[in-house]
């Protein structure tokens, strides 16, 4: 069998000078943590958990918890794994969405294994297929900034190819009325989403309700905190724009309400964030059994990018690849494979395990950086 030897999570930071800005504040730094797991015959795999903006917490947490748990254990059950590691870390006494967050990359890491002792890649063991997959512009970008301005870097992506944004709002009702309302009736066909990062409140609602159909938004994601299911349960019920979120639900459990009531349309869950592949795809089938669109939300480095896609590419309800197109990202554009998107389309690795080859050479580039993420 194929043994686990050693992990390894180290924590990294990519400057992002003039990084936009929105709900959760101006994007300061890109982080991220990085997996690496090796096995007794000499087997490497890469993953991604999410910095959680405390990226040298998540890295601790592996390095001291996580990977002395599973150290020596067969590296292909990863459900074994998982199941272990749930019932030491999550389920009673420990971390909290930390634990998930870190549990993420472990997983990612042994997918990525799995496929490279097999000579597959992860969305044929999935059971999935390799075809284009519609993509659109998201991430770190169009953020709260002029109407004149925002429309403009809309035009941008529209001419690489995207037929559809996800503009950020969360800033003020007014404010972010007035900024949907000016891209909507530039682009009166675009295909527009909206990201609140959780910021509203049930007072909210008749805002919200106008914004939304200002924009004839396809959704409106993360209009309320994770917790707060009876503004999205009242939110349903006076608008018929279809909601969205998943992104801070950690695991199916959390999510599990969302999608049994059906207050979501779009389910948006993170591989680096809600337990890897393992759970994302569980997940997916969950929402899928309620006739639900998986849209999952990507941490933007090209691990998570080959993670997402391989999901993407074996779900059955899988809509759309959210792309980041932030000007500096080099998680996404020099840490070994890129995975470009072409005329708003894009494809998964074919490579065996994730599919993505890491150059360790570029780490000393992107030393950790103190602080959150976010300012």
């Amino acid at each position: 069998m194929t043994h686990i030897r050693s992990v390894q999570a180290i924590p990294l930071s990519c400057p992002t000078p003039g990084g936009a800005t929105f709900a959760v504040g101006r994007s300061a730094k890109r982080d991220m943590v990085l997996v690496r797991i090796e096995t007794t015959d000499g087997v490497v795999g890469w993953g991604e958990a999410h910095h959680a903006q405390t990226p040298s917490t998540i890295a601790a947490f592996i390095n001291d918890a996580l990977g002395p748990l599973i150290m020596g254990m067969d590296a292909l059950a990863t459900e074994v794994i998982w199941n272990k590691a749930w019932n030491r870390f999550v389920a009673t006494h420990g971390p909290g969405a930390a634990a998930v967050i870190g549990l993420s990359g472990v997983d990612l890491a042994l997918w990525d294994i799995r496929g490279k002792a097999m000579g597959q890649p992860v969305w044929r063991l999935l059971g999935g297929e390799r075809k284009p997959i519609r993509a659109y512009a998201g991430g770190i970008s169009l953020g709260f900034q002029p109407e004149a301005e925002l429309c403009r870097e809309v035009e941008s992506y529209v001419s690489q190819g995207y037929d559809m944004v996800k503009l950020r709002i969360g800033d003020t009702i007014a404010r972010d009325l007035a900024r949907v309302r000016a891209v909507r009736n530039a682009f009166p066909d675009l295909t527009i989403a909206a990201d609140a990062g959780t910021r509203w409140s049930t007072g909210d609602l008749a805002g919200i309700v106008e914004i939304c159909e200002a924009g004839r938004l396809i959704w409106m994601e993360e209009p309320f905190t994770p917790d707060n299911l009876p503004a999205y349960r009242r939110l349903k019920e006076v608008t018929d724009i279809p909601l969205a979120a998943g992104e801070n639900h950690f695991t199916r459990n959390e999510l599990r309400e969302l999608v049994s009531e059906q207050l979501i349309q779009f389910v948006q869950a993170d591989a680096c964030k809600t337990g890897g592949i393992t759970e994302l795809m569980k997940i997916a089938a969950m929402a899928d059994a309620w006739h639900l669109r998986f849209a999952p939300h990507t941490s933007a480095s090209v691990l998570s990018t080959a993670a997402t896609l391989h999901c993407l590419s074996a779900a059955p309800n899988a809509f759309i690849y959210e792309a980041d197109v932030s000007p500096v990202n080099g998680f996404r554009d020099e840490f070994g494979t890129r995975i470009p998107v072409v005329d708003g389309m894009i494809e998964v690795p074919e490579g065996p395990g994730l599919g993505v080859e890491i150059d360790p050479g570029r780490m000393p580039h992107w030393s950790f950086i103190q602080g959150a993420s976010y300012q």
